[in-house]
């Protein structure tokens, strides 16, 4: 066989690319992954053009082999997110809330249409508003541009985008503040999504009211607008963005295994989930603590392995963390249930080591393997919720901006690790800094081949484009009963709270010279 060290989103996907081209059954392909240097949807299939050629100089030269490519090579490689394009017509009343909405989007999917998030775009293009009337139809177009890829809320994120863009539209039409047609236009429980799905837990509107109060967000607006008509050429933005991002599991199993040794009572735990620094594996050791009642210093993981998590799902949609938590916590169940024998027999203060020993001696099996494939009816389990402040400034002469401060207030349930999901939220916004504000892809016109392929040409955000003032709170008292441990997953969500803070200058800009249209 073939042991494969890949940096892969998805090690069954990964196993079989392999065992095809070398014609060999996949059981003689052994998948390993540690960790990867962040993935974000990039890694799922595109990846496995090196895992399978790699493997197949290896399989033929009968020696190890080791290929790592350059950024250059990487980034032509793995392709960029698809472009999308989208010509809408809205009908709404005087005062801005939303009555019918049509609209025709194209996607670029490349030369192949492999990677076409039509189905995503339509789940996500209402974000966090209410139309009762909605007909939108996505078309994918062949060009003659590599094939695009998934790439951190792919598909999502520019729904979110047009839908916060037709908000805009619709206020400015109206000559009404961005702010108060959204606000009109917000999702109340048991209304219906476009998709036909009951929202039976809704906390936007909550989470609206708290943030605009926590961020002092109108007397910050008197003083943008007092600023704006003080300065011609340096202009202010304030923005207030909500967002809705729905949780789906269906068709993501995820298993792990945890195994309890006799010799000290330490504890071995390792899943189908690819750790990414999205904090999957430290979630996955609070979990195996807690429900064990054991120190989390006598927990370890192991690297995922195909060998003890076949068939598992690509890690991505922000699901991992928490599909995999709910196998361990099912496997730390079972262990113990496999346990109660033992611990009965020992007095109520036994020590877990104690409690291990003995049971080792009656010869119980001290490892549990759990499977967990939670399938749902509608299109997503749950929805996270965020709304995010934002206020910039911006030079009208040069372009150049600087974000003041960033306010965010999150829903993310019962949270497991409060400073991981803080810090997720504020990786994926900064994250939206590169995609809203600095990436730019430029290509031959003849060839189609990227040219902004490296750090030369291709921008990502700086320590000088991230808020000067970054503030990102969790909503308190908000259990997810739908969720593992009564948490929600987070990890693309946020990277939408800053899209329109830009908008807020150009408006500014234009209204102090006379230009508003």
């Amino acid at each position: 066989g073939l042991d494969v060290y890949s940096s892969t989103q998805w090690m069954d996907y990964c196993q079989e690319s392999v065992a095809q081209v070398l014609g060999v059954k996949k059981s003689s392909v052994n998948v390993t992954v540690k960790r990867i240097g962040g993935g974000f949807g990039g890694k799922i299939i595109n990846s496995h053009f090196f895992a399978a050629g790699t493997s197949l100089a290896a399989y033929k030269l009968n020696r190890p082999v080791r290929v790592v490519a350059n950024l250059d090579t990487n980034t032509q490689v793995v392709g960029v997110r698809p472009a999308f394009l989208a010509r809408y017509q809205v009908g709404c009343d005087d005062s801005g809330k939303l009555n019918a909405i049509v609209m025709t989007v194209y996607c670029d999917v490349g030369v192949t249409n492999d990677e076409f998030f039509g189905d995503k775009f339509q789940s996500f293009i209402d974000n966090a508003y209410y139309c009762p009337h909605w007909k939108v139809t996505t078309h994918p177009c062949k060009t003659h541009t590599p094939t695009a890829t998934a790439c951190r809320a792919p598909g999502a994120a520019p729904a979110i985008f047009i839908m916060e863009s037709i908000m805009e539209h619709v206020a400015k039409s109206l000559g009404k503040s961005a702010e108060d047609v959204r606000i009109i236009n917000l999702y109340q429980e048991g209304q219906v999504t476009p998709y036909k799905q009951p929202l039976t837990y809704c906390s936007i509107s909550s989470l609206w009211s708290q943030l605009v109060k926590s961020c002092d967000y109108h007397v910050r607006r008197e003083a943008v607008e007092a600023f704006n008509k003080a300065n011609r050429w340096k202009k202010k933005g304030l923005s207030v963005v909500p967002l809705k991002f729905g949780i789906g599991w269906s068709g993501a199993p995820f298993s792990c295994i945890v195994s309890v040794f006799a010799g000290d009572g330490s504890v071995m735990v390792t899943t189908g989930g690819i750790e990414m620094g999205q904090g999957l594996v430290t979630k996955v050791v609070q979990v195996a603590s807690s429900t064990l009642h054991v120190d989390i210093d006598l927990i370890n993981t192991r690297p995922s392995n195909v060998l003890t998590a076949p068939n598992n799902s690509t890690t991505g949609g922000s699901v991992g963390s928490e599909l995999c938590c709910a196998a361990v916590l099912s496997a730390c169940r079972q262990l113990l249930e496999q346990m109660e024998p033992g611990r009965q027999q020992l007095p109520a203060d036994a020590t877990w080591q104690q409690v291990v020993v003995k049971c080792f001696g009656m010869g119980i099996d001290l490892q549990a393997k759990s499977w967990v494939d939670r399938s749902c009816t509608n299109v997503f389990n749950y929805n996270s919720y965020g709304v995010t402040c934002t206020e910039v400034i911006l030079d009208v002469l040069t372009g150049e901006h600087q974000i003041i401060r960033t306010d965010m207030l999150y829903d993310c349930g019962e949270s497991i690790n409060p400073e991981v999901d803080v810090g997720q939220a504020e990786g994926a916004f900064v994250f939206g800094l590169g995609y809203w504000l600095s990436e730019h892809f430029i290509r031959d016109a003849s060839t189609g081949q990227l040219l902004t392929k490296n750090t030369w040409e291709y921008k990502p955000p700086s320590a000088h484009d991230i808020p000067m003032d970054f503030r990102v709170s969790l909503l308190k008292n908000a259990p997810n009963p739908l969720g593992i441990l009564r948490s929600k997953g987070g990890r693309d969500k946020r990277m939408n709270g800053l899209m329109d803070r830009d908008r807020g200058t150009d408006g500014q800009t234009r209204q102090t010279d006379g230009l508003m249209d």
